[in-house]
């Protein structure tokens, strides 16, 4: 499954030179992608099939299994969270890294 998510209603403005300066300096490596599900429940997952798709709007993708159970909170969920990992932050996806 591929996800993109649009902020059509952005909570704050997004500075398009940041966001371009942001996906690039993501050539390769690893992110978290977290989400809260209608119901509160949470999910996360480790990805490095992170892309830009689109400056504007600003959107991004990234991809998943259709068939692991978190695929199905992350698509009642009306937003997601990406968060790029530094390479001293690499333990960090290890919780996330199985699949759920």
């Amino acid at each position: 499954m591929t996800t993109a998510t649009q902020l059509s209603k952005p909570h704050t403005e997004i500075d398009p030179r940041a966001f371009r300066r942001a996906l690039g300096n993501f050539a390769t490596g690893v992110a978290i992608i977290s989400a809260r599900a209608p119901d509160g429940n949470h999910v996360g997952v480790t990805a490095s099939s992170f892309n830009s798709l689109s400056m504007e709007p600003p959107l991004i993708l990234w991809s998943s299994m259709k068939d692991t159970p978190s695929c199905k909170l992350f698509e009642a969920s009306c937003y997601f969270g990406e968060n790029i990992l530094a390479s001293d932050q690499m333990e960090m996806s290890n919780p996330f890294a199985r699949q759920q």
